[in-house]
């Protein structure tokens, strides 16, 4: 995860309506010393929660009707012959025409508990140790004096999707930002992302007035974020991503991982990989950025290009956030850089050779450092902290990456 990967727009839409009011709502804060902080989780980052009134399934095995269940992550059903009924449910289907993206039919996909750090702490409810994610950070907040759901508060979000169809999110994050202020004693806002909820709140940061920012954000703390994409995508959309999980196949989660938005929207960037830099070799053809047309077009998956077509620009050029920036990273872990197909690893099926570079495991060292430009784009100071061995999912769980966010940007 961190990684691979809700709802229909209407009802996503009338969710956010249901968190602003739960928003409203909440009790004023105990005082708590540091700016109060919210958290914006990555691919994959958050808890889904789905309903099922399906006519038909691709597996016995599979469930047609349901009440709320945990969609994502649920390790139960990553195993053989179940994980066909989770790709199943949790695919898109994108309609060209109105350029929307759409759960599958009789699914509907939701978020739960917008505002509190459940969905965001723990991946899968049962919290067995594989599903930590901002747990330990949370923890750590909790230690130095944060109250869960009041000075520490999450804002999880359909990952699938990307932000300029985010199904309400970016109304419903607005609100939670001035909530969490007012509750706070009017005490500015420290926004924290992890992964692609860094990309997501630049688009979002973006679309808010300096004064709005001024008044309700002390800062913005992007970890690990891959502002410029990452090579690991185009593997993902040729042969599937397994999360390094060897049981599950990577082919079979491909259908699903080819109709996400955010996965169009984590290509490579043509401003950070030039443009004869080939990412993937075959006997027939080398793709460069600028072919990604060709690419979706060879997989047989103009939908891909499709999707690419519609997220490519909005945040291509980084448009510095007016903010102070306190950028967090990895690096010294071997990260996927460059893939080759050939007569023992048959585009696009088979699993390429893999050449390997600099990074967090997961992004490109020149994806995690494109935020720096920002540093000659904004009077607000721009800093960069980088970690050694920090891996891309893991480095959530280091301590000093705590320790650096308490003392350093919260200053307790």
């Amino acid at each position: 995860m961190g990684i691979a990967q809700i709802g229909r727009i209407i009802l996503l839409s009338l969710l956010a309506a249901i968190i602003v009011f739960v928003i409203i709502e909440a009790k004023p804060s105990k005082a708590t010393k540091g700016s109060p902080v919210i958290l914006v989780p990555g691919d994959g980052g958050n808890q889904l929660w789905a309903t099922l009134n399906k006519s038909s399934t691709v597996h016995y095995l599979c469930t047609k009707k349901s009440d709320l269940y945990n969609l994502w992550l649920n390790l139960e059903e990553l195993f053989p012959y179940l994980i066909e009924c989770f790709v199943d449910n949790i695919i898109m289907q994108y309609d060209n025409k109105t350029r929307t993206i759409h759960d599958a039919p009789g699914v509907n996909v939701y978020l739960k508990d917008f505002g509190n750090t459940s969905t965001v702490e723990w991946l899968d409810p049962s919290q067995v140790t594989l599903a930590k994610y901002f747990v330990g950070l949370v923890n750590a907040l909790v230690k130095v004096g944060y109250e869960r759901g009041v000075s520490v508060r999450g804002a999880p979000f359909d990952f699938r999707r990307a932000p300029h169809d985010d199904g309400g999110w970016g109304v419903a994050l607005k609100h939670l930002i001035e909530d969490t202020y007012k509750i706070n004693g009017n005490r500015k806002v420290v926004l924290i992302s992890h992964s692609l909820g860094g990309p997501f709140s630049l688009y979002f940061l973006n679309k808010m007035t300096p004064d709005w920012k001024n008044k309700f954000l002390e800062s913005f703390v992007p970890i690990a974020a891959p502002f410029a994409g990452a090579t690991k995508i185009t593997r993902m959309f040729s042969s599937g991503d397994n999360f390094d999980e060897y049981v599950i196949n990577a082919i079979t989660v491909r259908p699903a991982q080819r109709t996400y938005p955010s996965s169009a929207f984590l290509l490579p960037s043509s401003r950070y990989w030039d443009d004869d830099e080939v990412l993937m070799y075959t006997p027939k053809f080398n793709y460069t950025v600028n072919d990604y047309k060709k690419f979706f077009m060879d997989l047989g998956c103009p939908s891909c290009w499709d999707l690419t077509v519609d997220t490519k620009d909005l945040i291509h050029d980084l448009i510095a956030p007016g903010l102070p920036v306190y950028g967090i990273h990895g690096r010294d872990v071997d990260t996927e850089e460059q893939y080759t197909f050939d007569a023992s690893h048959k585009f696009p099926d088979a699993q390429p050779v893999i050449k390997f570079g600099q990074g967090d495991g997961t992004v490109n060292m020149r994806s995690l450092k494109s935020y720096l430009k920002w540093g000659k784009e904004q009077k607000a100071p721009v800093t960069e902290y980088e970690i050694p061995g920090g891996e891309h999912l893991a480095i959530l769980q280091n301590t000093t990456l705590h320790q650096y966010i308490i003392h350093n940007i919260l200053k307790l």
